[in-house]
């Protein structure tokens, strides 16, 4: 039940971040003056942006992203790392067993060296970003998740996802999903509450460590999958999924507002088109049928 409000509180937070600012938040946000860099800079992600909405203003005020400092720098400040080494119960599944600081996704202190990357809190809780690998809207392609990418990297664009963008209806949409930090005795490293390093789309290059993973999740892996084989097995790595220590699942946030729970055995392929029940579930504009989960 605590989980349930949990994700409730969260729905809620991101409309009224849209009440707002007519936009839900993007993935994440880097202020280079030139656009994002594919190093290992950091970004403030969805999670800062609606610190408002979840009634912890003066730790938004505190943290004051891009004001000027960007989330590399920020850890570098003894005030604002007191912040983002602080537990948001809200953010966190009570069922789960992961650390209040987070080891597993770190975030660089501007160095790009890894070894003086800096521990976060932790998350459980990850924005829907695509129904196969989690990626970025490109020129040529883009992601059909509620998430998209706010960082112009490359040939990219700064996107946005409105309500009206949400063409399959918000009751059978899921907007924000679970990630345990432990499955099966597998590390899957849960998620992060304020930001990522890099802006890479996954960044296998350190080991599932970087990039938009550590705040968003995409559908090309099922639901509690315990695999972490990278690259190897075509990205479907449980460390991109959604997953949870309920037993048979895990608990989605649809774009209504409503909690339900995904049974780990629906309807799935692994990506590619959209399909399966739970691809369309992800998709916020596939247009079919979502069908009986």
């Amino acid at each position: 039940m605590q989980c349930t409000n949990h994700l409730k509180q969260l729905a809620l937070a991101l409309h009224n971040y849209h009440d707002t600012f007519g936009v839900f938040p993007a993935i994440s946000y880097d202020h280079e003056v030139n656009g994002g860099d594919e190093n290992r800079h950091a970004s403030w992600s969805w999670g800062t942006c609606i610190l408002p909405q979840i009634e912890q203003s003066n730790a938004y005020d505190i943290l004051a992203p891009s004001h000027p400092d960007r989330l590399h720098e920020a850890v570098n400040k003894a005030d604002k790392l007191r912040v983002l080494q602080t537990p948001i119960s809200s953010w966190r599944c009570p069922s789960d067993v992961g650390p209040e600081l987070n080891s597993h996704l770190t975030i660089n202190n501007g160095s790009g060296n890894q070894a003086q990357d800096v521990q976060i809190a932790t998350a459980n809780y990850l924005g829907v970003n695509h129904s196969g690998d989690i990626g970025r809207t490109t020129k040529n392609a883009a992601v059909n998740g509620i998430f998209v990418a706010g960082t112009n990297v490359a040939q990219n664009r700064r996107m946005v996802c409105r309500l009206r963008d949400v063409l399959d209806g918000t009751s059978n949409t899921a907007m924000v999903g679970e990630r345990a930090w432990m499955l099966g005795g597998v590390e899957l490293g849960a998620g992060l509450v304020f930001g990522h390093t890099g802006n890479e789309d996954i960044e296998d290059s350190h080991n599932y460590k970087d990039g938009f993973i550590a705040v968003v999740g995409a559908g090309k892996t099922h639901i509690n999958m315990n695999d972490t084989c990278g690259t190897g097995c075509d990205d479907r790595d449980g460390r991109q999924g959604f997953s949870s220590l309920h037993p048979g699942g895990a608990q989605f946030a649809f774009a209504d507002g409503s909690v339900h729970f995904l049974n780990e055995n629906i309807d799935d392929d692994f990506g590619g088109p959209v399909d399966t029940t739970y691809e369309r579930i992800l998709s916020c504009n596939d247009g079919q049928v979502t069908g009986n989960y």
